[in-house]
């Protein structure tokens, strides 16, 4: 690393509640990574227009805590631009983005700043429980070329990680848990602004990150506990969720697909969802490629500025991630194979105090 310390970002919007849960074991984790590491921390809280009170109770209860407020009058953004603001207003050169509904462990944060001694890493991203039932929720990512889709829901996890492994490569980094080397991330560009409010943003920038010639790792000793939906699911009606999920997907493929097989496959696939999608009841399908539709033009903008720059195709990142199922220490994840393990509550106090030093000036 060319500077020592670790920014945390959780985005937030309308979740004082949440963070009044989960923010005690961000900052224990923190405390933790500055033991392990002797090296400073900060937690920056990047607030997306809340309506609530989350900025007078973490000035009450959390003063050490940052709270980047949305430029005055700014509407709800969604998670994309706040995240990537956050990133902005970080000042050290690792950047752990989490959800305000993650509890984080004292163990999560230092295996996975270990992989950024390499610097060809872009992101690492650990194991993510279910908060409430323990079991194994999200791990190391496939991606497999299906039926004119890629598929990004078919996990791998190392159930005994053994005491010297050899790095594994996992198809995206999520948004809600994921150490980004700041750098990479800004020159990048960030999360895309189009796949705002929420939904395939971070795959899109991991596969641009792939692409470009960098690494996204998965490292099994890290560990989160997700309280799932409790930001956008409990608040967002689910037709227009969907939607908005849909509409992201097709963004995200027409930027990567880039092989004239897998276009040809793609464009069947989506003709087929067009006509069937009505008869099924899901007419937000429609919705969501008529609103990605009308983005076309800047779609290829953007993917004739990426191939300008681009070291990898999709095909190559997904038989190098394929390929690691053949170790012995993987193995597929699913209904009958994920371990359960609960989350343990630490008993340190509830506090944060940063002792974070002015960051070095470094050429």
């Amino acid at each position: 690393m060319s500077a020592p310390g670790l920014s945390i970002v959780i985005p937030n919007w309308n979740g004082r509640a949440l963070l009044e849960k989960f923010l005690p074991t961000v900052a224990e984790s923190a405390r933790a990574f500055q033991a392990a590491s002797r090296q400073p921390t900060e937690i920056i809280v990047a607030d997306d227009a809340s309506t609530d009170d989350s900025e007078p109770w973490l000035r009450a209860h959390w003063p050490a805590v940052r709270f980047e407020r949305s430029p005055a009058g700014q509407p709800q953004q969604g998670f994309a631009p706040t995240a990537n603001r956050g990133v902005r207003a970080a000042r050290f050169p690792l950047v752990y983005l989490v959800n305000n509904d993650v509890a984080l462990a004292p163990a999560t944060l230092p295996p996975l700043a270990a992989h950024f001694r390499d610097p060809a890493v872009f992101a690492a991203t650990g194991n993510a429980y279910d908060f409430t039932t323990g079991v194994l929720r999200g791990a190391g990512q496939l991606g497999r070329f299906r039926r004119g889709f890629l598929s990004v829901h078919s996990r791998f996890f190392v159930p005994a990680p053994p005491a010297e492994m050899p790095p594994l490569a996992t198809l995206y980094a999520t948004g809600g848990s994921s150490l980004f080397d700041r750098q990479k991330f800004l020159a990048l560009g960030g999360f895309d602004d189009m796949l705002a409010p929420y939904g395939w943003e971070d795959v899109e920038l991991s596969l641009r990150a792939w692409k470009q010639g960098f690494e996204v790792r998965h490292e099994p000793l890290s560990a989160i506990w997700h309280q799932f939906s409790s930001t956008i699911g409990e608040r967002v009606a689910r037709r227009r969720a969907a939607a908005v999920y849909h509409r992201n997907r097709l963004l995200a493929h027409w930027l990567h697909l880039d092989t004239p097989g897998q276009q040809a496959a793609h464009a069947a696939a989506v003709a087929f969802k067009l006509i069937a999608a009505p008869l099924a009841g899901h007419a937000q399908y429609w919705r969501a490629f008529a609103q990605a539709f009308a983005l076309w033009d800047k779609v290829r903008a953007r993917r004739a500025e990426l191939r300008t720059t681009q070291r990898r195709r999709l095909v190559d990142v997904l038989r190098k991630i394929e390929e690691q199922m053949s170790r012995p220490e993987v193995r597929p994840l699913d209904e009958s194979s994920a371990p359960i393990r609960p989350y343990a509550r630490s008993e340190r106090p509830e506090t944060f105090s940063s002792v974070s030093p002015e960051p070095r000036e470094t050429k």
